[in-house]
């Protein structure tokens, strides 16, 4: 097994393991809390991602890109991340009553102090995470992450069934930070260094500034949903909306986010050795769009079976705004590997450009929709991921010289397929009527008309992923064959 083909094995696993055992905690908790519950720790946990950018100040993406790394470079890197993680966590821990009260939500104090102790932890989990990524060590990452997340769910869901609401989703956050402190620690690469050191600081600090400026306005737009609506509408909206974007976000981890590690090690791993960026980007972008834009054209129709399925009836409002947003999840699909492309070709300015663009567009659009409703606001997410596209699709072409042209002929045959799965899926449910039905025998009729729909495409439309699937029927079939004889 090759070195990039190991990793993605051991990333892919790690994601899918993950989001299993998440799958099983959202089920539940999902049966346990209320919308309005939900929220809340939603408009937390939103505050403490955007936080997270800041207080890793892009020292992964510095480590990962570096020609060499040395014992001293990381102890450089560990007093960066000292200095704005810690700082982080103290305007969290000190900061969190005025928080409470701008939302009007007193429960917010507690929450935002509790999860704000990870911030103190960030140093030694960020930077032994980036090196291993660096050394392709997805395997050391998996047993690190996996660790976390058992320890995660099990600890919320236990003191949620004690009656501790979204304080036990707190508590548990906290308790998975610590589990994978623990096992990172017992992984940690030889040029690790848990001393931090101050020389050559300001050289590491600037190139994390734009870099960490960018992951800001990045993880702002990401979560501008909770916090804008937690401020203009109610709690009980804020979890509404989070559910309908959660199994977006579910079904993006599953497909997306499994290989999303590898990227950036692996294009920075072909420009060191003077390969193809431009090619080896749309490879990526085109193999992992053969899956999620067909995923993304079936969540179109058969939201309401997921969401129903999945969290209960008491959610069911957010499938029409899982089925909008699906079209944005389209729209990001385009370009999911855009931020390590720009990175890749050195252009942190573009990325810059790319992430406060999409922060400005999205945070106008949500303000002016909210009053109208959280399906307008699905809508304008929907608009500004539209917009979002184009712009990306522009810098592109000034990062890697990849021409409108050479784009559109990679990511066609997915369209293509993608568009194939959604007629078929639409004239199924002119005949058999799947909303009518009980929800998990919908999505069992679904998946059986649409899995032979999208391979039947791959093979027609010559999809650059078609070799692969057919070689691993290949060989999935001759296994079978042989426990036969």
């Amino acid at each position: 097994m090759t070195e990039i083909r190991r990793a993605i094995f051991y990333s892919v696993l790690n994601k899918y393991a993950v989001q299993l055992v998440s799958f099983v905690s959202i089920a539940i908790l999902a049966r346990l809390l209320t919308p309005a519950e939900i929220g809340v720790f939603a408009v937390a946990s939103s505050l403490s991602f955007v936080a997270t950018s800041l207080r890793t100040f892009g020292v992964g993406e510095y480590l990962m890109r570096e020609r060499s790394i040395s014992v001293e470079t990381v102890k450089t890197v560990m007093g960066v991340m000292i200095v704005m993680s810690w700082g982080m966590g103290a305007l969290f821990l000190f900061g969190s009553p005025w928080v409470a009260e701008f939302y009007g939500e007193p429960a917010l104090t507690d929450v935002i102090r509790i999860i704000s102790v990870p911030f103190f932890l960030a140093p030694f989990l960020s930077i032994p995470f980036s090196i291993l990524s660096r050394s392709m060590k997805f395997d050391s990452i998996m047993k690190v992450e996996l660790s976390g997340c058992l320890v995660r769910n099990i600890v919320s869901i236990s003191l949620v069934l004690q009656g501790m609401s979204f304080y036990g989703l707190a508590w548990g956050t906290l308790a998975g930070v610590v589990a994978e402190f623990l096992m990172v620690t017992y992984y940690r690469p030889a040029v690790m260094s848990w001393l931090p050191s101050f020389q050559n600081f300001g050289r590491v600090f600037s190139a994390g500034a734009q870099i960490s400026f960018s992951n800001l306005c990045l993880m702002i737009s990401k979560n501008s949903n909770d916090l804008i609506l937690g401020r203009l509408t109610t709690m009980n909206d804020v979890g509404i909306y989070s559910r309908g974007l959660g199994l977006i976000q579910f079904l993006n981890n599953i497909v997306i986010k499994a290989v999303g590690p590898v990227a950036l090690p692996h294009l920075s791993k072909v420009k060191r050795e003077g390969g193809d960026v431009a090619q080896a980007y749309l490879d990526s972008v085109s193999l992992v769009g053969a899956v999620a834009l067909p995923l993304f054209a079936v969540v179109n129709l058969s939201a309401y079976a997921m969401i129903t399925a999945l969290f209960g009836d008491q959610w069911a409002f957010s499938a029409e705004l899982a089925s909008a947003l699906s079209i944005w999840a389209i729209f990001q699909t385009l370009h999911c590997f855009a931020k390590q492309g720009l990175l890749t070709a050195n252009q942190e300015r573009l990325f810059l450009v790319k992430e406060l663009q999409s922060l400005v567009l999205k945070v106008v659009l949500i303000v002016v929709a909210a009053p109208y409703g959280l399906n307008m606001v699905a809508w304008a997410v929907v608009a500004s991921g539209l917009v979002d596209f184009l712009v990306v699709t522009g810098l592109m072409r000034l990062a890697l010289d990849i021409k409108l042209g050479q784009f559109a002929k990679s990511v066609l045959p997915n369209l293509l397929v993608a568009t194939s799965c959604w007629v078929v899926l639409q004239g199924v449910s002119w005949v058999i009527p799947l909303k009518s039905m009980n929800e998990w025998l919908a999505l069992l009729v679904t998946g059986a008309f649409m899995v032979p729909v999208w391979l039947i495409s791959l093979k027609l439309t010559g999809n650059k992923l078609w070799p692969h699937v057919a070689e691993i029927g290949l060989k999935v079939g001759q296994k079978l064959g042989v426990k036969r004889s």
